[in-house]
């Protein structure tokens, strides 16, 4: 599958989040969170069970919930070095 046509099944990911995607961190919690769109960082995502397990490396300061503000450091981090090496 060539690059062009991985886009048409991007845009229709994201299609249904149209006009609500409004900063890096919605278009972030579309892929990893969908609930989480347009939510404040301190919306908690993971707080037990499986999921948190599978995403308590993103808990940053290890107080048992995952929140979106927490999610978006990492996030900004390889934002930041990714545009520093492109710089």
């Amino acid at each position: 599958m060539s690059a062009e046509d991985q886009l048409n099944y991007v845009w229709k990911y994201f299609e249904p989040f149209k006009g609500r995607l409004n900063n890096l961190g919605d278009v972030y919690m579309a892929i990893l969170w969908p609930k989480a769109v347009g939510q404040p960082d301190s919306y908690v995502l993971f707080n037990s069970g499986v999921a948190y397990r599978q995403n308590a490396g993103l808990d940053v300061d290890k107080n048992g919930a995952v929140t979106r503000g927490e999610c978006l450091v990492k996030v900004k981090e390889k934002l930041t070095k990714g545009l520093a090496q492109a710089g």
